[in-house]
């Protein structure tokens, strides 16, 4: 199965390399080109000696994204985890590099920026796309311009702007699971120097895994809206200054684990349990007498989930995420002649609350409830200039971000235990930047940056087991704290960090960029947030466990940027090698989360290809190699080994095919996408429950506009072939005999039709 699916992607290269072959014959206008603001500049991707990956308004709209993990389909070495479940927490990972973990209070090394404004809350990052101006993924380390938690890269969400012309659109479209999804946006002058633009957008449908558990609903149910709000206000022609506003909410039944019923092999791996089967180890944390399960192939409460249907389930609790964020920016441009001061300054507060049902059977047994909310508040500063030959950018930032956590986990019904966990946590940030490019000659440049950052961050943690079997079995308190107070200094983080960027490009002509960088990122270290069990007992975090520490990730890499045939192919390529220290890594165990320091190595590459190679034609590839390996990762019985990293394929490849063509007045396209992934864990241990063979997924779009009416019609067929595939497991093998999988979305048809203002 495997080598099918690796000579797919060898297929898809070879295809789409063909294909641009035949552009040296043909004559068309050209691709389009797109301007990225990756080194806080306007500037065209073929001029950045950065590996990026930027889809405009119209492919975003062609393509189908309308979630904001919807890109990684189309994006080289970027994957997306969900360990609670679709439409919750959202972690990014970008050649290996993210973090698993699924606690409010941590945040991801693959930063998410919207409109120059930094995401941290992973619960607030899963929000429907409407409106976009252009997505931009920049790979590797982004310390420099970008600083904290951009070790693996950064996604930026750019809106677009009010314009002083009248314009806006609407969209509608009506899928499968009875779909309804609306979005419009309209925006124009409101004076001679005032303009504005207001952008709304709903989705709903209902549930795609149907609940056989009596009177609990289907699960994978979305009901989403989201409104954004912008005037800009140009006072004179050096001055811009623009005032936005958002809000979302996400309320969606989630959570539809497929139950696996599991054991140890003799190794202490976990493993499937065949139904007929005796457990191999003890391992039923409830009651650590009993020998093998009430009944065999079954977890530690004889269930067993035997209907093969990865869209079916009984699920007796309602399993709910709701997130609901709102926020404002206010952006400052003031140009003084040979400087350019911006200011940037942001609010953001996100509020998540979610329910599981953790067993993912039709027992009231494992119930985990996570409420947090994030408030956080951003300014920026900095100012650029320079001259032909010499650009400078210097910079300020600052930082301050709460949580305030709330975690329950109810097991009364196994008359065990009932944490009740509270938490806030502080962070602060401050610092400094600068990056300065130096054209050595016509051909050479060079480009060096710095930055310094002061991260503060305190905890204030409190868990109490409520049932008082804390107390029944050690004669210990029922309470744990974690604060200043009872452990001191172990209660915070008070740490100065350096990134760092020498880079230096090569342009033989116009059209191709080689060029090698060394770059420096860091992301601050910070705190398990979990259950706290100082007996280990039903936990193994203990006080010393609960801080972690800085990482850092050094970079090599050399590129290419390249277009070919008077603008008809676009080819672009990165190779490079990660020297990762004190990699901050997750492991799950017993009832707890743990995030630990190790060091890693990584080391790949990734090609894209765009070409027109002829009149109406639009073809697009893209390939990522990859070789991710942890050092140092304890087995269950403690020994430690090398293993490969979480969301890190050795070959993940994505292919386009577009063709319109006149007809009836208009243009009619037909577009197809496919996206290959190769084998994948989703645990750092990479036990053979947390495996994914590669699987590959299609989608088909047809469309029809006509020239002279503002009208667009499309139908489209996502995951044409219903592929079956897993895209997240989660292993309580060694506390309750399961392994939960989560499955990707059936295949998914619909129409849609739009109306442009013009």
């Amino acid at each position: 199965m495997a080598r099918k699916h690796q000579l797919t992607a060898v297929f898809l290269v070879a295809a789409a390399a063909a294909l641009a072959g035949t552009a040296a014959a043909q004559t068309t206008s050209g691709l389009e080109e797109i301007i990225v603001t990756a080194q806080k500049r306007e500037q065209s991707l073929q001029d950045v000696g950065i590996a990026v990956t930027a889809f405009s308004d119209k492919q975003i709209r062609e393509l189908g994204f309308t979630d904001s993990t919807d890109i990684v389909a189309m994006t080289p070495g970027l994957i997306y985890t969900t360990p609670n479940a679709e439409s919750s927490v959202i972690n990014f990972f970008l050649r290996g590099v993210g973090l698993n973990d699924f606690a409010d209070a941590n945040e991801n090394p693959v930063a998410v920026y919207v409109d120059d404004v930094y995401r941290p809350a992973s619960g607030g990052l899963s929000f429907q796309l409407f409106d976009l101006q252009r997505v931009e993924v920049l790979r590797g380390p982004q310390g420099t311009l970008f600083g904290r938690n951009t070790t693996g890269g950064l996604v930026h969400f750019i809106s677009k702007r009010p314009t002083d012309e009248l314009d806006g659109y609407i969209d509608l479209q009506f899928g499968e699971y009875n779909q309804i999804k609306a979005e419009a946006a309209f925006g124009g002058p409101i004076s001679d120097t005032v303009s504005g633009r207001l952008s709304a957008a709903m989705n709903k449908h209902d549930g795609w895994t149907e609940n056989r558990f009596v009177g609990a609903p289907d699960y994978n149910e979305g009901d989403s809206v989201a409104v954004r709000g912008q005037l800009q206000w140009e006072p004179s022609d050096a001055a811009r200054i623009l005032l936005s506003g958002n809000y979302s909410d996400n309320d969606a039944a989630v959570g539809a684990w497929q139950h696996q019923a599991t054991t140890r092999d003799a190794n202490g791996e976990s493993v499937p349990l065949g139904p007929n089967e005796d457990s191999l180890a003890v391992d039923c944390l409830p009651d650590p007498g009993i020998q093998g399960r009430p009944a065999p192939g079954t977890d530690c409460f004889g269930y067993r989930d035997t209907d093969g249907d990865p869209f079916e389930g009984d699920y007796d609790r309602d399993g709910r995420v709701e997130t609901e964020a709102s926020g404002g920016s206010l952006n400052i441009d003031w140009d003084l002649g040979d400087v350019t001061i911006t200011s940037i300054t942001a609010y953001q507060k996100v509020e998540r609350l979610q329910s599981e049902d953790t067993e993912a059977g039709p027992f009231p047994l494992i119930q985990p409830t996570f409420g947090a909310e994030t408030t956080t508040f951003t300014q920026e500063l900095r100012a650029a200039g320079g001259s032909d030959a010499f650009r400078w950018l210097v910079g300020g930032f600052y930082f301050d971000n709460d949580v305030d956590g709330h975690y329950l986990l109810d097991l009364i019904n196994l008359d065990f235990v009932f944490f009740d966990a509270v938490y806030t946590q502080e962070s602060e940030s401050l610092a400094g930047f600068g990056q300065l490019e130096f054209d050595l000659s016509d051909q050479f440049t060079v480009i060096a940056g710095a930055r310094w950052s002061n991260d503060q961050k305190e905890l204030d943690y409190l868990n109490i087991d409520e049932s008082g079997l804390f107390e029944f079995l050690t004669g210990s308190s029922v309470a744990f704290d974690f604060d200043r107070n009872s452990v001191g200094d172990l209660a915070e983080h008070d740490d100065d960090s350096w990134s760092g960027k020498l880079e230096l490009d090569y342009k033989p002509n116009d059209d191709v960029l080689l060029y090698g960088s060394i770059s420096r990122g860091t992301k601050p270290a910070g705190f398990n947030v979990g259950f706290l069990d100082q007996n280990e007992i039903f936990a193994s975090n203990t006080v010393a466990t609960i801080p972690f520490g800085e990482e850092t990730l050094t970079s090599y890499e050399v590129g290419l940027k390249s277009t070919w045939g008077d603008g008809r192919t676009r080819f672009n390529a990165a190779a490079f090698y990660y020297d990762y220290e004190d990699f901050q890594t997750f492991r799950f165990e017993l009832l707890n989360q743990i995030i630990f320091n190790t060091d890693a190595e990584v080391t790949g590459g990734e090609l894209e290809l765009q070409t027109s190679p002829a009149d109406g034609w639009d073809i697009g590839l893209g390939l990522a190699i990859l070789d991710a390996k942890a050092k140092d990762i304890p087995s269950p019985s403690g020994v430690l080994r090398e293993r490969e990293m979480v969301a890190a394929p050795d070959v993940a490849a994505n292919a386009s095919v577009r063709y319109e063509w006149p007809m009836l007045g208009g243009k009619t396209a037909i577009l197809g996408t496919v996206t290959y992934q190769d084998d994948i864990y989703y645990d750092i241990q990479n036990v053979p429950v947390s495996f994914e063979d590669g699987y590959t997924v299609g989608n088909l779009r047809l469309s029809y506009a006509n020239d002279a009416s503002p009208w667009e019609i499309a139908a489209f067929v996502d995951n044409v072939t219903d592929e079956e595939y897993v895209v997240y497991t989660f292993d309580f093998t060694g506390t309750f005999g399961f392994n939960q999988l989560a499955y990707g979305k059936p295949r998914w048809a619909g129409v849609s039709f739009r109306y442009e203002f013009r």
